[in-house]
């Protein structure tokens, strides 16, 4: 026999110089030869070994990851939009959250079904779990990015006080409000305020009939505009007569000190 037969019909591997013959046993030669064999993942062949192990470990822990996150998520964007150094950006970035959660709510009887499927019972139960803890978690974190959001609007509302004062000065001192708060400068106020949060930085000031026929025949108001990302039209609104109705504004009012915000 040729050099090149006996190499064909007996690779290198597992002759002598890899593997004792003599002392080597069938179970030994057989786990010798399946770490040599490819195994696939779904995309492609890989060698055997720790690899595909360690990638769908990887994978659940990401996802996992991905589950617990939604917690924190909403609350601290809701944070960082109401500070002086915020921005509205991390808001936007709840839709990241969003679709998951719309596909996770309706697919929890389509997984329930696949639990008396022999075939995929281990996968349906799988995607059920964490679906059902991806649903619990973002439901805890909207609830807790609710509350966060309130306490930083009263802190706003705090703030306001100085301008509000200074407008109802005004209006004693003229009988009247002030056309615009540039009229507050220099005498009741050295410059305008700010909201003092970064995302919605602006007060709105609203006098004269525009007045009275949006806001409850007041005199004059204040408005914020407080979009909590996508179409959203939420708002802080300030009536100095106080008279806010429960709707309205395009959804319901929830009073905040002497403001009152306007869930759209």
């Amino acid at each position: 026999m040729s050099q090149q037969d006996r190499n064909t019909r007996f690779p290198p591997r597992w002759r002598a110089g890899s593997i004792d013959s003599r002392s080597i046993s069938y179970s030994q030669l057989a786990t010798k030869m399946t770490e040599t064999l490819p195994v696939s993942d779904g995309c492609g062949s890989k060698e055997r070994g720790d690899a595909p192990l360690a990638t769908r470990r990887d994978s659940v822990l990401s996802l996992f990851a991905f589950v617990i996150s939604s917690i924190w998520y909403f609350p601290f964007s809701q944070w960082i939009s109401t500070t002086p150094v915020g921005t509205s950006l991390f808001l936007w970035g709840q839709i990241i959250y969003g679709l998951p959660l719309m596909a996770a709510v309706p697919s929890i009887p389509i997984l329930v079904i696949g639990l008396f499927i022999q075939r995929v019972r281990r996968r349906a139960a799988f995607w059920l779990v964490l679906s059902v803890l991806f649903i619990s978690y973002c439901v805890a974190g909207i609830l807790l990015g609710h509350k966060t959001r309130m306490v930083c609007m009263r802190a706003f509302a705090q703030r306001s006080q100085p301008l509000i004062a200074a407008v109802r000065k005004y209006e004693r001192d003229h009988s009247e409000p002030p056309q615009s708060l540039n009229d507050l400068i220099p005498e009741y106020l050295p410059t305008v305020p700010g909201t003092g949060m970064m995302a919605y930085p602006e007060f709105g000031y609203h006098t004269g009939t525009e007045a009275k026929d949006r806001f409850a025949n007041n005199s004059w108001a204040l408005s914020v505009a407080t979009p909590i990302g996508g179409i959203n039209w939420d708002m802080m609104l300030y009536f100095p007569d106080q008279n806010y109705p429960d709707r309205g504004y395009g959804g319901s009012l929830e009073r905040v000190g002497d403001w009152a915000y306007v869930h759209e």
